[in-house]
């Protein structure tokens, strides 16, 4: 198989995600999104890539990749160096360098409207669906693909807002490092 710079792209990309021990060491299906689906298969046609599930305590188990054991020195032999797991990975870790990638100011007032909507106790700790319905829907898309935000579902005789949104880590970051949260 020839490897095009989209192959190596999403290899390194899978590669980031082998050591994060929520996603059982897995690239999440939704973090694909950038990608070609086609660049994908290929790579899981030839083996490369193996296809797993990321067991979660919500149930949802989406599917995860990961690079194949055996491609991995192969890979390696043919010059695609993995070695760079410093530089831009680590600094994306780091609380004070969070960019704002491609983050308008919708984007931005959405986060911070999400942020305080869980503040409240009226919403059980998140923004309810209904109400985050108002905004424009590829703002909240955008949000969730990109990881931004998670959507929940909560059930019990008690709940009043069974469905909402709640920040993910980054954003807190984002939020922080702009001064809109503590």
């Amino acid at each position: 198989m020839i490897l095009t710079e989209k192959h190596i792209q999403l290899l390194k990309d899978i590669n980031r995600y082998s050591r994060i021990k929520r996603y059982h060491g897995l690239l999440p299906r939704k973090e694909c999104f950038m990608f070609d689906d086609a660049v994908l298969e290929s790579l899981q046609e030839s083996g490369i890539v193996e296809e797993g599930v990321i067991f979660t305590r919500c149930g949802s188990n989406p599917t995860g990749y990961r690079i194949a054991e055996h491609a991995k020195e192969e890979l390696k032999k043919l010059g695609v160096d993995f070695s760079d797991h410093g530089g831009d990975w680590d600094k994306v870790k780091e609380e004070e360098v969070i960019t704002l990638d491609q983050l308008e100011k919708e984007h931005i007032d959405a986060l911070v409207d999400v942020y305080h909507f869980s503040k409240t106790n009226k919403f059980g700790g998140m923004a309810p669906t209904d109400i985050m319905d108002d905004y424009d829907k590829a703002v909240i898309d955008y949000l969730y693909d990109a990881g931004y935000i998670f959507q929940i579902k909560v059930k019990g005789k008690n709940v009043k807002y069974e469905k909402g949104f709640v920040l993910s880590d980054k954003s807190m970051k984002i939020l922080k490092q702009l001064g809109y949260a503590m």
